[in-house]
């Protein structure tokens, strides 16, 4: 046996893990912490309910946590001032970004392996979420309990944007809550207003409408659009193309891409499951049916009138694309409008772009019978807790998931760094509110209007498929669908080889 200090904590470890740790827990052993996991270290000065709300931050002073996520904007802002949560906490934090794939990859190793080297995880709400919920936290035991500070805007369904909370913290079931939202990326319409406008005239006299863009327009209007500026280009003006679809090597966006415009038509979705908390057993896919088909036919349509590097264009990419000129008009996460906006790398700004909706169902197009809407999906990063690590550092771990999901932080990550608000009360601010109009010191704000009072409400949201399987569904959705664009199959023989396989993928 060895020694336990009497402020160690730590559940169980065995004699193989106390000797993978050698001799620096050994030493960590005699000043009262021990490193749990790769890189944390647990600390704690036992509070009780009564004691001041500095001593229950103060709780876990001289602890280090270990924080992996997506480079997204939030966690570079929060590294970057990472010093404010050590002052207030007294807890040290290592972030660890990646790509997502990458971060799914490691969060995943860890999860299913029973350890806890990552304490704290970006929880990706598909991507992440689906596949690993039943190893986090249940965060929902700690909303409220006396020993542990508190968010007075709590964590309620009323405190974050309208479908945020089921987005990432819902999982299969109504009660427990697996992460907190941290960041997002909402879809909407960015399209060059300018040239809207100068070509309107020659759009309405071959088409018979105006070359503009609403909450109304529809994505047969959009295919005109592509089609149009795609016909000019060729004919010698000196215009962008229309339009570009999320292809590349990042499964997710392409899915997602294919997905609003399904959901658009009739709210059409991939399985017959609760689209908010989705389902370990989803049954048969509706792929396959007749709308289905025709939509691929559709989207087939509107690849080929699309920029010519369409198969290459990844999220990055793709946006990358319309700064430096080269499409009119992007469906794209609104994350990217401060790099949209920004004179010294984008050709787009200064007053050029214009941010809307996603575009409509078209009555046209869909044979469902069910309502045309402006399909809007997201990605909505939460903030977990690994399950596998001990209680006391799961309780540290809360400090920091309720410190980074706050008001007060995620003003300052929007505010410095051009993140994107999850809590609702950041929008009540007024230099917020002003910062929706041109001009503007947060760039991401004039996307607000389109994204939180009009994409993200029902019945225009779609989150699904939330499935255990769900980057298996990704990875063979995009090769399907990339294999039609590049016109080695059929929209009808895509349907069927989806249908194929994802029915085999659930068991069906």
């Amino acid at each position: 046996m060895f020694y336990k200090p009497k402020n160690a904590m730590y559940s169980k470890v065995s004699r193989r893990r106390f000797l993978e740790l050698g001799g620096s827990a050994a030493s960590m052993l005699g000043v009262g912490s021990l490193a749990v996991g790769m890189n944390s270290v647990i600390m704690r000065s036992p509070v009780q309910a009564q004691s001041s709300d500095e001593a229950k931050w103060k709780q876990y002073a001289g602890s280090k946590l270990t924080f992996l996520s997506e480079n997204t904007p939030p966690s570079f802002a929060i590294r970057e001032n990472i010093q404010a949560f050590y002052e207030k906490t007294g807890i040290e934090v290592e972030i660890l970004t990646d790509d997502l794939p990458v971060v799914q990859q490691k969060a995943g190793i860890d999860l299913r392996s029973g350890k806890a080297d990552y304490v704290l995880n970006y929880v990706q709400d598909k991507p992440i979420g689906a596949p690993f919920a039943d190893f986090y936290v249940d965060l929902s035991s700690m909303f409220g309990d006396d020993t542990l500070p508190q968010d007075p805007a709590g964590y309620g369904d009323d405190a974050w944007f309208e479908n945020f909370l089921s987005a990432c913290g819902r999982f299969y079931e109504e009660g427990k809550i697996i992460a907190l939202p941290y960041d997002c990326a909402v879809a909407c319409t960015f399209y060059r207003q300018d040239l809207f406008e100068q070509y309107s005239k020659d759009f309405e006299a071959e088409y018979g409408y105006r070359l503009e863009y609403t909450a109304d327009t529809t994505w047969k209007q959009v295919l005109d659009f592509a089609k149009f500026f795609k016909a000019l280009r060729e004919g010698g003006a000196d215009v962008p193309y229309g339009y570009a679809q999320h292809q590349g090597s990042f499964a997710w966006t392409t899915q997602l891409d294919i997905q609003r415009m399904l959901f658009s038509h009739g709210q059409w979705i991939d399985f017959p499951i609760d689209d908010k908390l989705g389902s370990k057993e989803p049954g048969p896919t509706n792929w396959g049916d007749e709308q289905s088909v025709l939509m691929l036919q559709k989207f087939k349509e509107l690849g080929d009138a699309s920029h010519p590097d369409n198969l290459a264009n990844g999220t990055l990419e793709l946006n990358t694309v319309y700064q430096s000129g080269n499409i009119a008009m992007q469906v794209q996460y609104h994350e990217f409008a401060a790099s949209v906006e920004n004179p010294e790398t984008s050709v787009a700004a200064g007053g050029k772009t214009a941010y809307a909706p996603c575009p409509k169902g078209d009555p046209e197009w869909n044979l469902t019978g069910g309502p045309n809407v402006n399909g809007t999906n997201c990605g909505i990063g939460g903030i977990g807790i690994n399950a596998n690590a001990s209680e006391d550092l799961q309780r540290a771990a809360y400090l920091f998931a309720i410190w980074s999901t706050s008001e007060q932080i995620q003003y300052d990550v929007l505010a410095g760094l051009g993140g994107t608000p999850t809590r609702k009360s950041v929008l009540d601010r007024e230099d917020v509110k002003a910062a929706q109009s041109r001009p503007t010191t947060m760039p991401n704000a004039l996307t607000f209007d389109a994204v939180y009072n009009y994409g993200i409400k029902d019945p225009h949201f779609v989150l699904g498929p939330k499935i255990p399987e769900a980057n298996e569904y990704y990875s063979i959705l995009a090769l399907e669908t990339q294999r039609m664009l590049a016109g080695e199959t059929t929209p009808e023989e895509t349907a069927s080889a989806m249908k194929e396989q994802f029915d085999f993928l659930n068991d069906v």
